[in-house]
């Protein structure tokens, strides 16, 4: 069962779920300029979900990492996602995005 679940369908299908909580949990808390800044970014993060999966069938996978460079990788995306995370939630909460601080 657990094979079964770990593919990249079942990646995209979570994705999606995720995707439409956030949009579902915008609509509900933040003014109509930070929701559209918001669906922007989702409408690029689905871009570059095409295009990573039309590069899945056109090119060969890659070459397996080693052990130390697999480590690597999982503890830097752990923490990218992590303050991805933290900045959509903060953002949500909220219900605006962060003043931007003026020119000198």
């Amino acid at each position: 069962m657990r094979a079964r679940l770990n593919t990249y369908t079942s990646y995209s299908i979570g994705c999606a779920v995720v995707w439409a909580l956030i949009l579902f949990v915008a609509r509900r808390r933040l003014d109509s300029q930070t929701r559209n800044t918001l669906q922007l970014v989702c409408g690029g993060w689905w871009t570059g979900w095409t295009s990573a999966t039309i590069a899945r069938i056109s090119y060969p996978p890659p070459k397996e990492l080693g052990p130390r460079a697999k480590k690597t990788l999982e503890r830097v995306s752990l923490v990218l996602v992590a303050v991805g995370l933290a900045n959509v939630i903060r953002v949500l909460i909220t219900g605006a995005r962060p003043e931007a601080s003026e020119a000198p």
